[in-house]
């Protein structure tokens, strides 16, 4: 292979500070602001085998990096956004300069066979993380079988409204049919899969596993309050902003199925203030897993949030930096992939009105680095998730 490298997408939620509620995520200190960037740079000439060596199974291997990324926009700017169920659209564009890819593709609002509604909080900002599947075939999201207009939608009862996760493939179609009773009370956030099959499905009331098209009770893995989740290789990880797990936790041992523990990353212990949400990880030594770690932080730029890189040294992992030049606010969403010795990296940021923009980490010093903006959330949306586009 020419790149080692492990896709993912994105992430959002409540700010974490110690162990704090997040049954709800409709935080104040989560208002954005807004600022301002000229758009350069072209990302042509991606390069073309980018399989990785830790992968077991050639139905794991990811395909080379797509033209195009999509990202969930909350809202149809109609209204302003609130806790209320909203409807909620993937947006695709351009890996080069942004750019619009067709029409925005609609997640259902209505029932159609067995295809469910799939809604969000509207102002619920830990709410439309998007990943994609480690195979590259498919992208998962989650939300609520719940009419646009249901008020303070996370704190529904699952028995009468669902929580759902979406599938889509390659040609745009999406799959809602995987729905049931779980995260009763509480928000649904984010849900990954390794092969599109087996699905995992992450809120404020812990971690679930189930199968594609399953109306079953998931099996609950544990109880703790997390955010957005992504399987790197063969490990399934998750962010949290509650207790001793504030930071990238590691879920059970490899993609478990049955009840497991969470285990912080270490070296995460000491960002006790941070605010993780969306992240990615590459394995660039040839080693069994990942050995760089991306971390979005939405937290003021002054005050840490923006895109961290973190390194594994050993059995410890060091943070070497942040990425926040010409930010207000840090961000949410996270995605990307790497090109020769750079890492190209898209996020969703934290601002008002969120923005879409791009990093390239060329191995400069981190804090100089300058991204590129790409799109900017028109009045009453939002961006939250954002991924590779499948293949």
């Amino acid at each position: 292979m020419t790149s080692n490298y492990v896709l993912v997408a994105p992430l959002v939620l409540l700010t974490a500070v110690g162990c704090r509620n997040e049954n709800t995520d409709n935080q104040p200190d989560l208002m954005m602001t807004s600022d301002d960037m000229s758009v350069a740079e072209d990302l042509s000439g991606l390069p073309a085998d980018l399989s990785a060596p830790d992968l077991t199974g050639a139905d794991l291997l990811p395909p080379p990096p797509p033209a195009d990324f999509l990202v969930v926009r909350v809202g149809d700017g109609t209204a302003a956004l609130t806790s209320a169920a909203t409807a909620a659209f993937l947006e695709r564009r351009k890996l080069s300069d942004g750019s619009l890819v067709g029409t925005a593709l609609a997640l259902p609002t209505t029932v159609s066979g067995t295809n469910r509604i799939l809604t969000m909080g509207g102002s619920s900002t830990g709410e439309g993380g998007l990943s994609r599947s480690v195979d590259g075939r498919y992208l998962l999201v989650a939300g609520y079988d719940a009419a646009v207009g249901t008020a303070a939608v996370a704190g529904t009862a699952s028995t009468t409204t669902n929580r759902v996760i979406g599938r889509i493939d390659s040609t745009g179609t999406i799959d809602t049919s995987t729905a049931a009773d779980f995260l009763s009370g509480n928000s649904i956030r984010s849900a990954s899969s390794n092969d599109g099959k087996n699905l995992w499905a992450a809120g404020a009331g812990g971690i679930f596993h189930t199968t594609f098209g399953s109306t079953a009770k998931p099996t609950s893995l544990l109880s703790t309050n997390f955010r957005w989740l992504h399987v790197f290789g063969t490990q399934l990880y998750g962010s949290s902003g509650s207790g001793t797990n504030v930071g990238i936790n590691s879920v059970g041992n490899g993609t478990p199925m049955t009840t497991s523990t969470a285990t912080l990353l270490s070296g995460f212990a000491a960002q006790t203030g941070s605010s993780h949400y969306g992240f990615v990880g590459f394995d660039t030594d040839g080693l069994a897993g990942i050995d760089i770690l991306y971390v979005a932080d939405d937290r003021a730029a002054g005050s840490g949030g923006g895109i961290q890189r973190w390194k594994l040294n050993g059995a410890t992992w060091t943070l070497q930096g942040t990425m926040a030049k010409s930010l207000t606010a840090g961000v949410r969403g996270l995605t990307g992939y790497q090109q020769g010795n750079n890492f190209v990296l898209f996020a969703t940021t934290a601002e008002v009105p969120a923005r879409i923009v791009r990093f390239t980490d060329d191995g400069t010093a981190i804090d100089m680095l300058t991204p590129t903006a790409l799109a900017t959330a028109s009045n009453n949306t939002a961006y939250r998730g954002i991924a590779l586009a499948p293949q």
